[in-house]
């Protein structure tokens, strides 16, 4: 006989492949450097590129950066790789970055603020444009979860309507989480979830070798009023580190297992984090589908511990 338990997810990265939304970001941000610029497509797009590069060689300086301290690094969390660029224009290191940012400052105040635009007003149109991208298979695995006593939280810094209009495409309904109950429905969410923004402790932990960030104080506060078992996420820094300080601090909200998605650009400081102990990452998790095989185990292992 099962119990119930309680599953805190991510949502973009676990429940859909956000390529297709991140090309198009790519895109708006590319098409308006040549507006402003007059370069060819063909010349922009090779500078834009050499720029990917340069800011992959060293992902440590490049990412979510607020206040001049990363909440996310850009190998580990792809929708960082256009304000990694935007940070390289910014920082102007060559004659190409140069005249882009004297481009882009003619319109607006800094070169983040530019590239902050193209993310809002794409994400914007994508979400008007499709009912929805969901991972294949999202459907089932979530039938599966509410039909075996899981209560879904999904904390997001996606807007709350982007998941309850995605899900409802499919029949299911979710509600907002800052207005109900935690176990009062089975799905729930939590919308601008605030996982970006950090607290002043300047509490971080080490991930072979990479310094990350942990209090984060939003996030946390979610956590706790939760209590979840199991937190899976895509990107360390923004989805794992806090629960996993938690953890490490014996909070007894932390949940007793995390498990990070292995996407294609999954960094090999995330993957060779995977351990058993309280500061490091319980489960690799392969795709959306094999959610309920840790669901499993979670459950196993909470019968077996009390």
């Amino acid at each position: 006989m099962s119990f119930p338990l309680t599953f805190v997810s991510d949502f973009d990265g676990v429940w859909t492949n956000p390529q297709r939304e991140l090309q198009a970001v790519h895109q708006t941000v590319q098409t308006n450097l040549r507006r402003m610029c007059g370069w060819s497509q063909e010349h922009l797009e090779e500078v834009y590129s050499h720029f990917h590069g340069q800011v992959l060689q060293s992902p440590h300086q490049y990412g979510w950066r607020i206040d001049g301290v990363f909440s996310s690094f850009v190998d580990e969390d792809y929708f960082a790789v256009p304000t990694s660029i935007a940070q390289y224009i910014d920082d102007a290191p060559c004659e190409y970055s140069v005249e882009l940012k004297r481009s882009v400052l003619q319109e607006f105040e800094t070169v983040l603020s530019f590239v902050d635009s193209c993310y809002a007003s794409t994400c914007e149109n994508f979400r008007n444009e499709v009912d929805h991208d969901l991972a294949e298979g999202s459907a089932r695995v979530l039938q599966w979860l509410l039909d075996n006593d899981v209560n879904v939280v999904f904390v997001t810094n996606a807007p709350t309507e982007k998941i309850t209009t995605w899900f409802a495409h499919h029949g299911f309904s979710v509600d907002d989480g800052r207005s109900t109950a935690p176990g009062s429905s089975r799905l729930r969410v939590y919308g601008r979830a605030g996982k970006q923004h950090l607290g002043p402790s300047g509490r971080s932990l080490d991930f072979c070798g990479r310094n990350v960030q942990c209090d984060r104080p939003q996030y946390r506060e979610v956590l706790e009023r939760e209590s979840p078992d199991l937190v899976i996420g895509d990107v360390l820094s923004l989805d794992l580190s806090q629960p996993i300080a938690m953890r490490v601090d014996g909070n007894p909200a932390a949940p007793s297992a995390v498990g990070i998605m292995h996407l294609p650009h999954t960094p090999e400081w995330v993957t060779g984090s995977i351990g058993s102990a309280a500061h490091e990452i319980d489960y690799l998790v392969p795709h959306v589908t094999s959610i309920p095989r840790f669901v499993e185990r979670v459950r196993a292992n909470s019968l077996i511990h009390g």
